[in-house]
């Protein structure tokens, strides 16, 4: 938690809340995350969790409106940043992400999740060089495997529009590592294998 409330019943909310949220059920989830901002209205966690709760409802601006408050009581916590970014992002105001991704990246330049979340803009609007140097920084940064192997699928994905097959084919089988299960992942390895050996016979 980036500021834990002293308030015991707006924690117990929190919790709730919390709980609820993880289960996917928003519309719970933000009764109690809002009367834990109400028992205390400096509650930054819970005021990035209904933001959380506003973006899956598709309520983009009351996700930004909390996601700015956060940021207002708390300018150097990294997670309403990310967040606001990824609201704009779904809202297609990609200049407006990519700003808050660069504020995010100058509170803590070492956190992979601003480099990432530019990296997937670029990526979105076609500029696939410039996509790969953010998600490569971003790769070189994560530390969780999951996350990583995110980055690393996203990455071959810029290779592979690029038609650099085997760096794509490289980064798919690094990715496969930790999605072994993924179809999608399997039959772009399957093609590019297939591609590569019928160039080769050529």
């Amino acid at each position: 938690m980036a500021a834990p409330t002293e308030n015991i019943k707006a924690r117990e909310a929190y919790d709730n809340g919390t709980s609820l949220l993880r289960q996917n059920k928003f519309s719970e989830a933000e009764e109690y995350l809002l009367l834990a901002v109400e028992l205390d209205d400096k509650f930054v966690d819970a005021m990035d969790h209904l933001g959380i709760v506003y973006r899956n409802l598709g309520r983009y601006e009351e996700a930004e409106r909390w996601y700015l408050r956060s940021i207002e009581i708390n300018p150097n916590n990294l997670v309403p940043y990310i967040n606001l970014a990824l609201v704009y992002r779904f809202q297609g105001r990609y200049e407006d992400s990519r700003q808050t991704y660069l504020k995010a990246q100058r509170i803590d330049p070492e956190d992979p999740e601003p480099y990432f979340g530019i990296g997937m803009l670029y990526q979105l609007v076609g500029q696939y060089s410039i996509s790969i140097v953010f998600l490569q920084e971003a790769i070189a940064r994560y530390k969780n495997t999951l996350l990583l192997c995110g980055a690393l699928y996203n990455q071959a994905y810029n290779f592979y529009y690029m038609e650099e097959y085997e760096e794509a084919l490289k980064y798919f089988k690094l990715a496969l590592l930790g999605y072994p299960d993924n179809e999608d992942i399997k039959n772009k390895i399957d093609e590019i294998e297939n591609m590569l050996n019928e160039a080769a016979r050529l």
